[in-house]
């Protein structure tokens, strides 16, 4: 439940975000490998990571394609856990700043060239726990651990690239 999520906030296009990291990892509980840039694939995923798929077909979960959490979240868990960072713990794809991910529920938006859809709202679970080797990460992502993105265009996404809301009537939907 959206409502549930720490610091949730009505919808304000105001924000102007921004791409800060990039991680993948070939392999289910590998160590997570910061990018300068990656190739995204529509209904696929990003290359090099865990869950790129060679082709799409109807047993694909769209929502396995890539997974985005804020810099803000970051900061503050990381605080709660003693630590200087932990975004390498976190095991998503796409660390954003400046942008409120929850804003991005159910609509349209751009990473660099990318269009992408946020699917759903992305807790913590326990392979999270595990791989990660911080017992307390559960509780300080809880409620605020990012957002599961379907990719609907091929292109390339960079560190420092924009990340833009689609407005309704550009993404073909009527008001």
């Amino acid at each position: 439940d959206p409502e549930l999520w720490r610091g949730f906030k009505s919808a304000t296009p105001a924000w102007q975000g921004r791409v800060a990291a990039i991680f993948v990892t070939p392999e289910s509980s590998g160590d997570m490998v910061s990018l300068p840039r990656v190739r995204a694939f529509a209904d696929r995923g990003l290359e090099g990571d865990r869950f790129l798929r060679e082709s799409w077909n109807a047993i694909n979960r769209p929502d396995k394609a890539v997974t985005l959490i804020e810099a803000e979240v970051l900061e503050l868990a990381a605080q709660e856990l003693g630590m200087a960072s932990i975004g390498v713990k976190t095991r998503r794809n796409l660390v954003t700043c400046g942008v409120p991910l929850i804003e991005l529920l159910q609509r349209e938006f751009t990473v660099g060239g990318v269009l992408m859809r946020g699917i759903r709202l992305f807790e913590p679970c326990g392979h999270l726990v595990k791989v990660s080797k911080l017992p307390g990460i559960f509780k300080a992502l809880n409620h605020r651990s990012g957002l599961k993105a379907a990719i609907l265009t091929d292109g390339e996404i960079r560190v420092g690239d924009s990340l833009t809301l689609v407005e309704p009537q550009a993404a073909g939907i009527s008001a």
